[in-house]
């Protein structure tokens, strides 16, 4: 009979930009409408904390820049701003606007 073996590893899945209460950090959430508005020229743009975990999130953003473009562009548009915190914090977007400023 073999014996198994059990190797004790310490992991860390915290992020420095996740806080001790596990919501997004406010730096963080900033740094993500500054990067939208900047790529896109956006009017408006809020990013909220939806589950209070940090991982999820609602994105709401007012630009000319998506006169002409379909939802998915749109959409497409905006994670392309925040690709990076998609990779490391951000877990999910759960719900997205994409609104012209005529449209609002």
């Amino acid at each position: 009979m073999r014996k198994r073996r059990f190797v004790s590893r310490n992991f860390s899945t915290k992020s420095s930009q996740i806080n001790d209460a596990g919501s997004i950090d406010q730096t963080l959430m900033q740094s993500m409408e500054q990067k939208i508005k900047e790529q896109l020229n956006a009017e408006s743009v809020t990013v909220t904390d939806m589950s209070g975990d940090g991982r999820h999130v609602c994105i709401n953003v007012v630009s000319s820049a998506f006169e002409g473009q379909s939802a998915v562009n749109r959409q497409r548009m905006v994670y392309k701003a925040i690709w990076e915190e998609l990779q490391n914090v951000v877990h999910a977007v759960d719900q997205m606007t994409t609104k012209t400023p005529s449209e609002v």
